[in-house]
């Protein structure tokens, strides 16, 4: 089982207590909930992706298992009894496993797989919908805002050009329907498939509703620990939580130095509810 990245130092960071109440908002492996439950914690582990659920579900008094999408932790915590909670952990973005098993388009190596890239299944928008669909200046705009991609613009029309050549439904018919900008820059390529991934399933709402849910669960002295892996997620971290009363206890991000590639950019903030 892949173990998560910063996993350590972002366990450390809640300071797990003997009984304590603790929420894992982005479930996957379940490698942090497990971590917690060593620690003497109880958990109330949640994730979006039911085929998680289904696969990664383990026997434990401790851990609560549920289906939901971490946007809802407000109401999903205070159903389930975990309210208030002594600390949160979110690990955003995508799991290993689901860029390398999940059959959804998440990563621009699998050249085979459909464009769908939809966490939950019950969403109805595909990446294949958004590049076939969406105008030069709706790509251009989820290309600035979601991965801050300097060459959104002539990446946007290379994608309405391609497209009329010829449908673009996988991955590779993607990859070449850009590559007169990327020139096989696996960099762009990367922010390319962020900025899809991160459209389809609303990810800069979800993060911000998830983050203010999450404040509002803990206690005094409750510790939130978040990992990002991309400059649009941690500067969403940053905006959102420095309007809250909060407390930064690493004033500088955590660095994985992990040798995965996906991996090398993940920053750990670590941060502690005042009243």
């Amino acid at each position: 089982m892949h173990t998560p990245v910063l996993l350590k130092e972002a366990i450390e960071g809640l300071q797990v207590l003997p009984e304590g109440k603790y929420i894992d908002a982005t479930f996957g492996h379940g490698g942090h909930a497990r971590e917690i439950i060593k620690g003497g914690g109880m958990v109330l582990a949640i994730d979006w992706d039911s085929e998680s659920v289904k696969k990664y579900e383990f026997e434990d008094k401790k851990l609560k298992l549920i289906l939901g999408n971490y946007a809802d932790i407000e109401t999903l915590a205070k159903e389930n009894n975990f309210f208030p909670c002594d600390g949160i952990i979110f690990d955003l973005g995508i799991s290993m496993g689901q860029i390398k098993e999940s059959k959804r388009g998440f990563s621009f190596k699998a050249l085979t797989e459909e464009l769908d890239m939809r966490i939950s299944n019950k969403l109805t928008i595909k990446a294949k919908d958004i590049v076939n669909s969406y105008s030069v200046s709706e790509l251009y705009e989820i290309l600035a805002r979601n991965a801050q991609e300097l060459s959104a613009k002539p990446l946007a029309e290379s994608i309405i050009k391609g497209r009329r050549l010829k449908k673009i439904m996988t991955v590779k018919d993607l990859n070449i329907a850009i590559e007169s900008v990327t020139h096989g820059s696996e960099a762009i390529l990367r922010r390319v498939y962020q900025s899809l991934r991160m459209e389809v399933n609303d990810e800069v709402n979800n993060i911000k509703h998830g983050l203010l849910g999450a404040i509002e669960l803990l206690r005094p002295g409750g510790r939130l620990s978040i990992i990002s892996f991309n400059e649009t997620e941690d500067r969403l971290v940053k905006q959102t939580i420095s309007k809250q009363l909060m407390v930064v206890i690493n004033k500088k991000p955590i660095i994985s130095s992990s040798g995965f590639t996906f991996e090398k950019t993940a920053k750990l903030r670590v941060f502690e509810k005042l009243i």
